[in-house]
């Protein structure tokens, strides 16, 4: 009676001493609580590393955004700096001489020219000017081509009134800012494009008188 006892006492104490070391292991003890342990590790690591790439993908992709952006500004303000420098040669190559002449007597040349009220004091004035840079060649030994005759300037002059009469603002506008207004039609899309462009230059104009207290000129 006495031997059954303990050895039922024996057999509880085991029982209990083997739940209380199972506990302390933890749930994932034994071997397929380890193997379950390194899968779950190593799930959260290829986790991690698949958000790091994801992370350093976007960053290279705004990288390269932000690149294909510059140098599409770049290429913007190289053209635009192109078109400029065309505009003011093409705005220098019609005066006559206009290589030896400084940038402030192009300016006053312009200036001038366009203060004239008839074709008749705008043709002498050019033949005038054509005569002086003649003899500025002569002085400097140099030679200058494009000699124009009367009735040749009397034809550039004939088109430029009709450019005049066809351009809203012309009496205030510069040549480069024609010409530049001339290139913008030019290289419109379409008529709706280029009514857009005269609607905007139409709208720039009339400003432009008012800050000047002049008369904003009819359409």
């Amino acid at each position: 009676m006495t031997s059954s006892v303990n050895l039922i006492i024996y057999s509880l104490a085991i029982s209990l001493l083997c739940m209380l070391d199972g506990y302390a292991q933890g749930p994932g003890s034994g071997a397929g609580g380890g193997d379950r342990m390194r899968d779950r590790t190593q799930q959260m690591d290829m986790d991690r590393m698949q958000n790091r790439d994801s992370v350093m993908d976007r960053s290279r992709d705004v990288d390269r955004t932000q690149e294909r952006d510059r140098d599409m500004s770049r290429d913007r303000d190289r053209a635009q700096e192109m078109d400029r420098e065309r505009l003011l040669q093409q705005e220098r190559d019609r005066i006559y001489g206009t290589e030896l002449m400084t940038e402030q007597e192009r300016l006053q040349y312009q200036n001038q020219l366009r203060g004239l009220a008839t074709e008749k004091e705008r043709v002498d004035f050019r033949l005038q000017h054509q005569t002086q840079m003649q003899q500025r060649a002569k002085d400097r030994g140099a030679t200058l081509k494009g000699l124009m005759t009367r009735a040749q300037i009397q034809e550039q002059e004939r088109v430029r009134q009709m450019e005049r009469q066809q351009i809203y603002g012309y009496s205030m506008m510069t040549q480069a800012e024609l010409d530049q207004y001339r290139e913008r039609l030019r290289l419109a899309a379409n008529e709706q494009e280029r009514e857009q462009i005269r609607a905007t230059h139409r709208t720039s104009m009339q400003q432009r008188a008012k800050e000047r207290g002049l008369a904003v000129p009819s359409p």
